[in-house]
């Protein structure tokens, strides 16, 4: 017996003790997991499922893990996104880092993400599956750089603005969901307006709806030339015509030029406040009508009640 635990006892003294053996073995897995872990095949695999996502083709040349300010993360290099409403853009930085979820057992990972490029900088929670989604912020986004659906429009749209969003993307490639949004400099120019207008101060909250919709939510706008409110809907059509509008507008206009063409179209706009517009027709071609005061209280109360009904 005395023999037999010698061997045993040789075999214990060879090995390193637990204090030093253990942060070995730590070492040794890390040092795996930089060196040979299979990160091509991984960028491969975020790309895939981000294209199939997002319906864009997305390239990842490198991938590997890094430490951040964020906490371990895998940082992809070369990141290319072609799609047809933005072209081509490359990502001037974009990590991923797991995100514990349920999800994640049914096949779905849901993972956190941050890019940056030069249309803006996203920062949030995407799950990708048959339905995808994205909850997070979007920053310093170039509008005039973004696919608004104004093709085939006279209206342009620049300016930079700050968003937080919750968006959805079906498997049929619809996308719908919610965006509250700022913006410290926005401006709309069109060929049918004497001067571009340009808002200092723009905030409120969009919802593209699921037939593709917009619906404009409690959006406020501050300009030297024009100060308001607006709400309502813009229609969804092909991308070769103007999209409808069926907006109501409470709007001031403190620039001459605009009061004149207000006149030429024969609107009698208030010179002490704001006063209730209604416009509709297309992009292009809107019209306009002064409501009257029973006729704005009317159309509140008529959306109190839609909104009311669809709770």
């Amino acid at each position: 017996m005395t023999e037999s635990k010698a061997p045993v006892r040789g075999l214990a003294s060879a090995l390193p003790p637990p204090a030093i053996g253990i942060p070995v073995a730590v070492i040794l897995i890390l040092l795996f997991i930089v060196v040979g872990f299979p990160w091509d095949s991984l960028a491969r695999r975020i790309a895939w499922e981000i294209s199939s996502a997002s319906g864009s083709r997305v390239t990842i040349d490198h991938l590997a893990p890094a430490i951040t300010a964020r906490g371990p993360v895998l940082r992809a290099r070369n990141v290319v996104i072609e799609h047809p409403a933005i072209d081509h853009v490359r990502l001037d930085e974009f990590e991923v880092a797991p995100r514990f979820a349920t999800s994640w057992f049914r096949g779905e990972p849901t993972l956190r993400i941050w890019a940056d490029s030069p249309l803006g900088r996203i920062d949030g929670v995407l799950q990708i599956g048959e339905t995808s989604a994205f909850e997070g912020q979007v920053s310093r986004v170039e509008l005039a750089r973004m696919p608004l659906r104004l093709e085939a429009s006279d209206v342009r749209i620049a300016g930079r603005l700050d968003a937080d969003t919750d968006m959805i993307l079906t498997p049929e490639g619809t996308l719908h969901g919610r965006i509250a949004f700022s913006s410290p400099s926005l401006q709309i120019s069109s060929s049918r307006l004497p001067i571009p207008l340009v808002f200092s101060h723009a905030e409120g909250v969009i919802e593209i709806l699921e037939t593709g919709a917009t619906r404009i939510d409690d959006v406020s706008l501050e300009g030297p030339a024009l100060t308001g409110e607006l709400e309502g809907d813009i229609g969804l059509v092909h991308h070769s015509q103007p999209p409808p509008v069926d907006l109501t507008a409470r709007v001031q206009l403190l620039d001459p030029a605009l009061q004149q063409l207000a006149k030429a179209a024969d609107l009698r706009l208030s010179s002490n406040g704001p006063t209730a517009v209604r416009v509709h027709g297309t992009v292009d071609a809107p019209t306009f009508e002064v409501l009257s005061s029973e006729q704005t209280t009317a159309g509140g109360r008529a959306r109190t009640l839609g909104a009311r009904r669809s709770e």
